[in-house]
């Protein structure tokens, strides 16, 4: 076996060398891992309602506020995170029955990138719901609404800037809304968000 001798000086100066490269590298990847991670807030208006089976009657205005961050693994791809407070809700068909709803939300969704300011994007998202009020012919009744709601959503992405950006963006309610009622949530939201 060969054993190389070093004079202690050069040793020292290896030895210096290599952890002066270890923490550059270390110091790269940090620097890399928070560009890869931004935040940002978003908000807008919903336009909701209940779908049953394959209808959907959309009627209600709402709005959703909240932050998200997005992660990119490439120029291509990113996954994005939120948390959202949603108002939203609908009528029950062929009744004057109309419920207010609302929810905080966690979508969490895959961006597409198509080119660098348009994506596309889908995902699971889960809700908690936190407020109800149910009326019909200015009375006030009471629901049995689900406590947890499930959808998948899909949208559309555009940045104006690497700060500024739009989405449009459909739920569609996997979850029945009202205990043994068939009335799935159908949201349709827009979007304005800045990243931080």
């Amino acid at each position: 076996m060969i054993k190389l001798n070093l004079r202690p000086e050069i040793t020292t100066s290896l030895r210096m060398k290599l952890n002066l490269s270890i923490l550059f590298l270390l110091f790269s990847t940090i620097i890399n891992a928070q560009t890869e991670l931004k935040y940002g807030v978003k908000g807008g208006p919903n336009y909701s309602g209940f779908h049953k089976s394959r209808s959907a009657n959309t009627n209600e205005f709402g709005f959703h506020i909240g932050g998200i961050a997005e992660y990119s693994i490439s120029e291509r791809f990113s996954v994005q995170g939120e948390l959202l407070f949603s108002k939203k809700g609908g009528s029950i068909e062929n009744s004057p029955v109309i419920t207010k709803l609302g929810y905080i939300e966690l979508p969490v969704v895959a961006n597409i990138y198509i080119s660098r300011k348009f994506s596309f994007h889908v995902g699971p998202q889960i809700g908690f719901n936190i407020s109800e009020k149910t009326m019909a012919n200015d009375q006030q009744l009471g629901a049995a609404v689900s406590t947890v709601d499930f959808a998948i959503v899909a949208g559309l992405g555009l940045k104006f800037t690497e700060q500024i950006f739009i989405q449009a963006r459909y739920g569609y309610g996997l979850s029945e809304v009202f205990m043994n009622e068939d009335y799935k949530n159908s949201v349709i939201s827009f979007s304005v968000g800045y990243m931080f």
